[in-house]
């Protein structure tokens, strides 16, 4: 996640290669599909669900959360709009097929928004997303393998 962050805003990154970590956090809060990221830091919701006097977590505590941890998050600097940004320079998504935290499902729109800002740039080929079928949250060794390969082509 942070490579991707630090990518669209910092151009000295050449290269990129996030694993597991990009994701569309208002597709998320819109489809429902909050709950595995949210439950990965748990007791920040919490507090922010009491802070709000409600008995659960729910979609707008989660978006609030997003909103006052990293402002834009969900908005004008998620998946969508940054993920296109960092072309023309190589860029490879790695991902679990079922990664219930960055759920496949929430990176159609980045990708195809990213394969056309690549096309457009000329740089087709710099652009690739791959999701490993059978495979969650975690970093296997064909992801490594497949960024060590990146990079290897691209540096």
């Amino acid at each position: 996640m942070h490579a991707w962050f630090a990518a669209f805003v910092d151009t000295r990154y050449s290269v990129v290669v996030p694993i597991i970590g990009v994701q569309g956090f208002q597709w998320a809060i819109d489809n429902d599909k909050w709950q595995a990221r949210v439950d990965s830091i748990k007791p920040l919701f919490e507090e922010a669900r009491i802070d709000s006097g409600k008995s659960e977590i729910d979609a707008e505590v989660v978006k609030k959360v997003w909103d006052k941890i990293a402002p834009g998050m969900a908005s004008q600097f998620d998946a969508p709009y940054s993920v296109p940004l960092i072309a023309p320079r190589p860029l490879l998504l790695l991902n679990g097929a079922d990664d219930p935290r960055c759920p496949v499902l929430g990176l159609q729109e980045p990708a195809s928004k990213a394969t056309e800002a690549y096309a457009e740039a000329g740089s087709a080929d710099k652009f690739k997303f791959i999701a490993e079928p059978g495979v969650g949250h975690r970093m296997t060794a064909s992801m490594v393998k497949e960024a060590s390969d990146w990079f290897d082509r691209f540096l």
